[in-house]
């Protein structure tokens, strides 16, 4: 039967009333910051790995810690979803270049593989516009990704100390627990004679390494023994993975799926509790790069640059390591799930992000979350888009759940929230020019 036209007309009305209040309520995005781990590389101390099997390792294309081939396939395969998503927020072009001083990146001068890996991901982004990341100037360390490594973020040795005992639970016991069944797992992969020096691994001491102050070196803390040399093979046996090895070369043939890699990786986990995660620790190394993605979140994408921070782009990327994302996520409280990843995973070339948003009245809004091509994206190197996406969640900002809106924090509320977990003591002003 057809419907009476004044009340058709009434319904349109009324769709195009809710169309309307929705378009309203709309957050819409106007900066987006991305906080990116570099690409696929080998492990960073082949000689130390050495040590913890007789059995050959494979061999790498490049030389400890540099990007790989593979890492480089995999890092312009995530670019189609990159461009298309901040093309999809209107920050980006779908196509050509972006107009000047509206995508920025900045990568660790001390870390080549963050640099190369910066470059290559803009120039698969934006091919042939010339961009690339820029890189402090500075000799030593730089103080925004290593602030602890100089006198900026230096830590007192018996503040550390006792900081990672409560991350602990006091000792080490319930660690010790926890890690025996995988440390056992990890043995039989090295089968590492028993009697060598080192082996079993399980069965090696655990204790707080301290190496005091030496010339212009500050003093540092952590735990070193199983834990710390088990997170990092799961890590190794993670890379091997992810780059493309034979089944039979990764973790040996013995821990070589997917599935293997991430059980593991609690040991990683578990590490960086008691390390980067650790919030004292994690204040003094990270407060200063914190600081600058709150400067940058602050100012108005319609606006100057703010004084001591970033430029004010639309697309801001800063390529680091996961232990910048590890901890600054500490610093927030910030947590993510992207299964079949453990919680808080951080994955090569996985990215921590901040979206600055606004409504219809222009009041701002910030989304935090993560984002990672699974473990079989990069060992494929995949090209990812909307269609194939990388694996995505948001984070919840602690203490703004009753003020969220789809995700986000209203800016004010964010801020507020953020800027009493810096420690001002290790925050300075930062060029980047």
């Amino acid at each position: 039967m057809p419907m009476p036209s004044r009340l058709a007309c009434a319904l349109a009305m009324l769709l195009l009333t809710v169309a309307g209040a929705q378009g309203a309520d709309a957050l819409l995005t106007d900066k987006y910051i991305a906080l990116m781990r570099h690409g696929v590389r080998p492990q960073t101390d082949s000689k130390e790995l050495a040590k913890l099997s007789p059995k050959p390792w494979p061999k790498w294309d490049v030389a400890d810690g540099q990007l790989t081939a593979h890492g480089v396939a995999a890092v312009k395969g995530l670019a189609p979803f990159e461009r298309g998503m901040l093309a999809a927020k209107g920050l980006v072009p779908a196509e050509g270049c972006p107009p000047p001083g509206t995508v920025f990146g900045w990568a660790n001068s001390a870390v080549k593989r963050t640099i190369d890996t910066g470059n290559v991901l803009l120039e698969a982004m934006f091919p042939g516009c010339g961009l690339s990341v820029g890189t402090w100037k500075g000799e030593g360390p730089d103080p925004l990704y290593d602030a602890s490594d100089v006198d900026l973020g230096a830590i007192d040795v018996d503040e550390a100390k006792a900081a990672i005992l409560q991350a602990a639970g006091g000792s080490f016991d319930r660690l010790k627990a926890e890690t025996e069944p995988l440390l056992k797992e990890i043995d039989a992969i090295l089968e590492c004679p028993a009697g060598s020096e080192g082996c079993p691994l399980s069965e090696q001491p655990w204790k707080l390494d301290v190496k005091e102050a030496r010339d212009d070196k500050p003093a540092s803390v952590s735990v070193k023994g199983p834990l710390a040399k088990a997170g990092t093979l799961a890590q190794v046996f993670l890379l091997q993975y992810a780059n493309g090895f034979p089944a039979d070369q990764v973790a040996f043939g013995k821990a070589s799926t997917a599935e293997d890699i991430i059980r593991l990786s609690k040991l990683r986990q578990l590490k960086y509790d008691v390390g980067n995660r650790v919030p004292y620790l994690a204040a003094r190394d990270a407060s200063n790069f914190l600081n600058q993605i709150l400067i940058a979140l602050a100012v108005d994408p319609k606006g100057d640059e703010a004084a001591g921070g970033p430029p004010n782009a639309r697309f801001l990327l800063f390529m680091g390591s996961d232990t910048q994302q590890a901890e600054i996520a500490a610093l927030l409280g910030l947590h993510w799930h992207i299964p079949p990843y453990l919680d808080d995973e951080t994955p090569p070339t996985g990215a921590l992000t901040f979206e600055r948003l606004h409504d219809a009245a222009g009041k701002a809004y910030v989304r935090a979350g993560f984002a990672a091509p699974s473990l079989d994206q990069i060992r494929k190197a995949i090209s990812l888009d909307s269609a194939h996406p990388p694996l995505q969640a948001v984070a919840a900002i602690p203490g703004c759940a009753a003020e969220a809106v789809d995700g986000a924090c209203p800016l004010e509320t964010f801020l507020k929230l953020s800027r009493p977990k810096l420690d001002m003591t290790a925050v300075a002003p930062y060029s980047y020019h």
